[in-house]
């Protein structure tokens, strides 16, 4: 069967009933649903009466899986960083007359990251909108110096130049309101739910990966969001041993979206960059995937901060079935590459899993995988930096970037 983020995206294409981003999100999560309970029967063992010895156990796991007493105090910090945080954006957001149907806010301009010094770096945003062309327009009438020449070209070029490059986001930096310098990319709302549901590019579904913070709320961003996180923990699980820490888990988490990004080989992000990440921001790591960690039928804490997967190739090929299908597709290519025979066809699905999933280097062959998601994407969204920022802007912000990480 495929997996009902890949079936979702097929059945919006063929059949006109379903013909919204919402359709087909709500159809993968129902899907998936159908899925997880089909693979807990397969291959979990049947439900045992619950004994007090195995209450007992349950309550100390639930102990195990939460923060600590100094983590849950970090963690409260933090959330009262962010509602003030939040208080500034909004005002901020309220400066556009555009309508923004979705927003969050991402990076370390928004989130401490270890090895950072007290400057205050740029605030990074995503406006999702839900007509970019008629969007543009109305922000090029009211704030005509965010754009480069761009803007002298009108909404309509701006607008092809955002779809048909890179990952389909135009972003204005270097842009002062309020006192707050904000980086600020336009996404149409279709762009953004495909990326989180099926990893076309991983440019901002890979974002979403790590702590972000929400500023205009949506329904159907809500459950596009939880999906995606699904399938990081997943892609992770295919990358990591039998037991492994929360520590390893969030940082191969986190390392997506930087898989095979051309900056991170030419000095443009900072090498350590993950680390940082992870290190300082574990009590909203925990936060954002404790659900989806205990939600998993194989994955299970087994001690503070240990976690460990079920090896048996039937539940790690029934999980990797679940994966969207752009990273299915290129884990095949990968794994043919590899030597390993993988005969095509939309039959050969449960044969080709349960082969991939029991090779000694199937961790390599997922980050390849992933590798040739973020690769194109990453590249060419860079270089449509020269015309949506003008050449200056990127210059100067690639230079702030390289300067940032290496005085710190």
């Amino acid at each position: 069967m495929r997996n009902a983020v890949c079936q979702a995206r097929w059945e919006s294409k063929a059949v006109e009933g379903v013909k919204t981003v919402r359709d087909a999100a709500l159809l993968s999560i129902r899907k998936n649903k159908q899925d997880e309970t089909s693979d807990r029967q397969t291959v979990r063992p049947s439900v045992q009466p619950v004994t007090r010895a195995a209450q007992s156990t349950q309550s100390q796991v639930d102990k195990i899986a939460g923060l600590s007493e100094a983590e849950e105090t970090k963690l409260d910090n933090m959330r009262e960083a962010q509602s003030e945080i939040r208080d500034v954006l909004d005002s901020v957001l309220r400066q556009f007359s555009a309508p923004i149907r979705y927003a969050f806010a991402y990076g370390s301009g928004v989130y401490k990251q270890a090895g950072y010094g007290a400057s205050k770096p740029m605030v990074d945003l995503i406006f999702g909108v839900s007509h970019p062309d008629h969007w543009h327009a109305l922000n090029i009438a009211q704030h005509r110096n965010h754009y480069s020449f761009m803007g002298t070209l009108g909404a309509n070029a701006v607008s092809f130049v955002q779809d048909r490059m890179g990952a389909g986001v135009y972003y204005n930096p270097f842009i002062e309101i309020e006192g707050v310098v904000i980086k600020y990319g336009v996404v149409s709302m279709g762009t953004l739910s495909s990326d989180l549901l099926n990893w076309d590019s991983l440019y901002l579904a890979g974002r979403m990966h790590k702590p972000t913070l929400t500023l205009r709320r949506d329904p159907l961003m809500r459950i596009s969001k939880q999906v995606n996180l699904t399938h990081a923990v997943r892609a992770a699980l295919l990358m990591l041993p039998k037991n492994f820490t929360t520590d390893e888990l969030f940082t191969c988490i986190a390392s997506l979206s930087f898989a095979g990004d051309i900056r991170m080989r030419i000095g443009g992000e900072n090498p350590h960059k993950v680390q940082n990440i992870v290190e300082a921001q574990m009590p909203l790591f925990k936060s954002r995937y404790s659900s989806i960690i205990e939600g998993l039928p194989n994955l299970e804490y087994i001690g503070q901060d240990l976690l460990q997967q079920n090896m048996a190739p039937q539940a790690r090929a029934a999980m990797l079935r679940k994966m969207p299908n752009n990273f299915y597709d290129r884990l095949l290519k990968q794994g043919r590459k590899a030597g390993i025979k993988l005969p095509p066809g939309f039959g050969a699905e449960r044969v080709n899993t349960e082969r991939l999933v029991v090779v000694d280097n199937i961790s390599q062959i997922a980050t390849k995988a992933v590798e040739s998601i973020v690769a194109w994407p990453a590249l060419t969204q860079s270089l449509k930096g020269v015309l949506s920022s003008g050449l200056t802007k990127s210059v100067s912000y690639m230079y702030a970037k390289n300067l940032k990480y290496r005085n710190n």
